[in-house]
């Protein structure tokens, strides 16, 4: 017996000098994260697919994605402590950080617009809006800054010649549409197939635009980064991995898309992911032209201040994975 509980504990010592753990020990270790997201695209399933294939937990990472209809919102519930990051467009944080929140951009993972323009069946050209009433989820939301730049590309004053209304969700406007409430609005490109079914005409793809923008931003309150430099590190790890997988692993990144776009229909899961292939990069940094095209539109918010790029962005985490060698 005396035997048997020496060979016990020199087992267990084995173990641990080999770094091995068991199944509760290595739940402890897990840093719980909870993470804010809108929108039912790209970031959703990219969340999914890092979830179902265990890479933040690989990382060390309990993620936890909390969903809500708004990026304004979004923001406001990470001021407000609810979440410890949130990932949505980048000019959400930025407008947030012009009107003094300490709001920073850690990643981007997506430095173009996945969005196009649609409208009813009436409807073929963004001029022919004016005098309309066009949706979108709030004010001040990305899907707002996003309608501005497709009104002003199609020759429109959008403060002047359209009626902007806050409707909600993707779903909700296009519902609008459907009712008559709204005459267009912005929409992520996942829909397009179902769109042009419905009848929609596709008036704009800002994608199309090559225009650089941080169109799928982590971002978080600069103390957060300050006490959890680590943690930030092993969250964009994830999302690095995760973007990996979704170009590598078709099978599982339909799944998810079929997941989060609630549909069966194979034209618009292999849309959605060859438009994720086309924007997602796996090295996330954000881009001085994709801040600069934030900055330019939100100008008046600037209030005369000359705001930069270094004002906007935490680098930190970015710079040491890429010295790690991590994105190789």
């Amino acid at each position: 017996m005396k035997n048997h509980h020496r060979n016990s504990l020199f087992t267990l010592a084995l173990l641990l000098s080999l770094g091995l753990r068991s199944p509760s020990a290595l739940a402890q270790t897990l840093e719980k994260v909870r993470l804010g997201n809108s929108g039912t695209g790209i970031n959703v399933y990219l969340l999914d697919i890092g979830k179902r294939l265990g890479i933040f937990r690989k990382y060390g990472i309990d993620l936890e994605a909390i969903y809500v209809s708004s990026g304004s919102l979004l923001n406001q519930a990470l001021m407000a402590g609810t979440f410890d990051m949130v990932m949505s467009q980048g000019s959400e944080a930025m407008l947030a950080k012009l009107r003094g929140a300490d709001l920073r951009i850690n990643a981007v993972v997506a430095n173009r617009f996945n969005h196009v323009y649609l409208a009813g069946p009436s409807i073929t050209a963004i001029k022919q809006l004016k005098g309309k009433r066009v949706a979108v989820s709030r004010f001040g939301s990305g899907s707002h800054f996003q309608t501005n730049l497709a009104l002003k590309d199609g020759g429109l004053d959008p403060e002047k010649d359209v009626t902007v209304l806050q409707i909600g969700n993707s779903a909700a406007r296009m519902a609008a549409i459907l009712g008559g409430t709204v005459d267009g609005t912005i929409m992520a490109a996942d829909f397009v197939p179902r769109a042009k079914k419905a009848g929609f005409n596709i008036l704009a793809d800002l994608a199309a635009t090559k225009i650089e923008y941080p169109f799928l931003s982590l971002h978080m309150l600069g103390s957060y980064t300050d006490r959890n430099l680590r943690v930030v590190k092993a969250v964009i790890k994830g999302m690095s991995e995760s973007i990996r997988a979704l170009q590598s692993d078709p099978a599982t990144a339909k799944a998810a898309i079929r997941a989060a776009l609630r549909t069966d229909d194979v034209e618009t899961i292999d849309y959605a992911l060859l438009r994720s292939v086309q924007v997602l990069d796996r090295r996330p940094f954000p881009t001085q032209a994709g801040i600069q095209t934030v900055l330019d539109e939100l100008s008046k918010e600037a209030q005369g201040k000359n705001w930069k790029f270094d004002d906007f962005v935490d680098l930190r985490a970015l710079r040491e994975l890429e010295k790690e060698g991590f994105f190789k």
